[in-house]
């Protein structure tokens, strides 16, 4: 009996442990970038998009759910990573200074560094 409640015990312990690890991983790529997809026709340099129009409301909203989900340095690194590897994949058909400039655009009180497949994104700042 007293075996069965230290493993009980571990076992808790463990999952405890494990809950907070993940309470405090980065968000995930797929949810940042599925966050910011209804961003593509602004950032796109062949998107219907005049250069004088501003991103769409769900794409605010999704500026700002990521935005949320930023709080540590940490999840700043991974979400600027996320974003370097979608820059990546699409080439040449981005405008760069659109993708920074779409927390201020959305009113997010972030300042986002200009992104570019060699930015170091632990150079991000927190706020």
């Amino acid at each position: 009996m007293a075996r069965f409640l230290v493993y009980l015990s571990l076992a808790l312990l463990i999952s405890t442990l494990l809950n907070q690890y993940n309470a405090l991983s980065a968000p995930s790529c797929q949810t940042v970038t599925s966050q910011l997809s209804p961003c593509l026709s602004y950032i796109r340099k062949d998107g219907a998009k005049k250069v004088g129009d501003g991103p769409s409301v769900p794409c605010c909203t999704g500026v700002n759910n990521i935005y949320q989900l930023a709080k540590t340095k940490p999840d700043r690194v991974g979400i600027c990573n996320c974003l370097k590897t979608v820059l990546i994949n699409l080439g040449n058909n981005v405008i760069p200074s659109r993708i920074s400039g779409l927390p201020q655009k959305c009113g997010v009180s972030f300042n986002m560094p200009p992104l570019d497949k060699n930015y170091d994104c632990n150079k991000v700042p927190m706020y």
